[in-house]
């Protein structure tokens, strides 16, 4: 797949905004580095990697070390510190994209950009290339209407990955049940959910592991902070306001447990959206 591109190149690099967001920047990359695991970065704003070529890692929060291989595709996300990259002796070529505004925010709060699962596999690397180069399409005008296009563009290509995805990766609807229950009371209880959905203790937590990635405590503690991280970000609620809207017994609970999920502390995550805003600003009006 290597013939795809002979050197990196930059397809987009726009300041232009548009009522539900914008696509910021895109290129290729050949022969990357990436980004370290031990150092790593928080970049303000989503972005998709597209592996074409090659072999790695990549690490997201508290998410577990995963192998990347071409034809994976990598979400990154605006507070989330992350890594990735080819490991000694392997290769990385990809696509990139970076992204942001209202319109993915939604996408996020409704599971369909899904933090816990920052990697899809899509195979059919040609065909998807084709569809993330339409998105950045240099005879789109580099206009908010113009950049609008660009939105809904890469609307329908999280659509159809979505769609493309396995049936063994869809939804269950004994899966959607639990992670209801789950969320529905400040303190679940994990040998009613599992009555609840006719399993056992013991099944319900090994199958749940096995489709979110977590146990459901754990599970059930990242969305909780996912949640946080809204109110923050879209309502600038403070610590004590956030652990009474979420249940958390107080301010410094919540403290606690946002930064053993998220790595960083309350302070830190908004010194980062503060940044992230001056950024923006400064883009903005130098448009």
């Amino acid at each position: 797949m290597l013939g795809v591109f002979r050197h990196s190149r930059l397809l987009l690099h726009s300041n232009v905004s548009s009522s539900l967001g914008s696509v910021s920047l895109s290129g290729y990359g050949r022969n990357n580095r990436g980004v370290s695991l031990i150092n790593r970065r928080i970049f303000g704003r989503y972005a998709l990697v597209y592996l074409i070529d090659g072999n790695g890692r990549m690490q997201a929060g508290n998410l577990p070390t995963v192998k990347c291989r071409a034809g994976d595709l990598i979400f990154l996300y605006p507070e989330i510190p992350h890594g990735y990259g080819p490991g000694p002796g392997e290769s990385w070529n990809e696509f990139y994209l970076c992204f942001d505004g209202l319109v993915f925010d939604l996408w996020r709060q409704k599971g369909l950009l899904n933090p816990d699962r920052p990697v899809q596999h899509l195979p059919r690397i040609r065909h998807w290339l084709a569809h993330l180069e339409a998105v950045v399409d240099r005879r789109i005008p580099d206009t908010p209407q113009g950049m609008l296009q660009r939105v809904c563009r890469l609307q329908q290509f999280l659509s159809d990955i979505a769609e493309s995805q396995p049936a063994a990766e869809k939804r269950l609807p004994w899966l959607d049940e639990a992670k209801r229950l789950l969320m529905e009371s400040p303190e679940p209880n994990l040998p009613a959910i599992a009555r609840a959905l006719g399993l056992s203790v013991e099944t319900f937590r090994k199958n749940f592991a096995r489709h979110t990635g977590h146990p459901p405590a754990r599970y059930r503690a990242i969305r909780l902070i996912n949640q946080a991280r809204v109110l923050i970000t879209e309502r600038g609620l403070r610590n004590k306001e956030i652990a009474e809207t979420l249940g958390f017994y107080d301010e410094f609970h919540f403290s606690r447990r946002f930064q053993s999920i998220t790595g960083f502390s309350t302070r830190e995550f908004r010194r980062t959206l503060r940044a992230r805003d001056k950024t923006a600003s400064k883009s903005s009006n130098s448009g």
